[in-house]
């Protein structure tokens, strides 16, 4: 063997754990650069194609039929179903009416009224304070 090889070898194998610590940071970075490449690759393509596809103004008229389409097409039978149960209960609905809940609604009422009741005599005596404030400003001006 040559001094050459002699010398090449000590040194590999005296640095061998530095040696072998950059080879695997190069592999490393070799593949997360093949990996972006890749993705570039594969995903500006495609990124491309699904923009294009999106509409870049949907009107309300355009909107309602997309979703009107959809709905029939995935989940017709289902919208039979919710059909027949809205007419049943709106039948029963419109022939007895709960007491419970006209009750509920009536106490609903009150409690609007109530607040609106009150709204109303705390705005009243806020201007009574603002008028109360001004006239107390007005008649210490004159004293100085």
């Amino acid at each position: 063997m040559s001094q050459a090889k002699v010398d090449k070898r000590k040194y590999e194998k005296k640095n061998r754990k530095k040696l072998e610590k950059q080879r695997k940071t190069k592999f490393a970075l070799k593949c997360i650069a093949a990996a972006l490449i890749i993705g570039a690759i594969i995903g500006v393509p495609v990124g491309i194609n699904i923009y294009r596809s999106i509409p870049k103004f949907v009107g309300d008229s355009t909107l309602k039929a997309y979703v009107g389409n959809y709905i029939e097409e995935n989940h017709s039978s289902d919208l039979d179903t919710v059909r027949a149960l809205e007419e049943s209960n709106s039948t029963e609905e419109s022939t007895t009416e709960d007491p419970a809940v006209s009750a509920v609604k009536e106490a609903v009422e009150e409690a609007a009224d109530n607040e609106e009741d009150n709204d109303t005599s705390n705005e009243a005596s806020s201007e009574e304070s603002d008028t109360e404030a001004s006239s107390e400003e007005t008649s210490g001006d004159g004293n100085n």
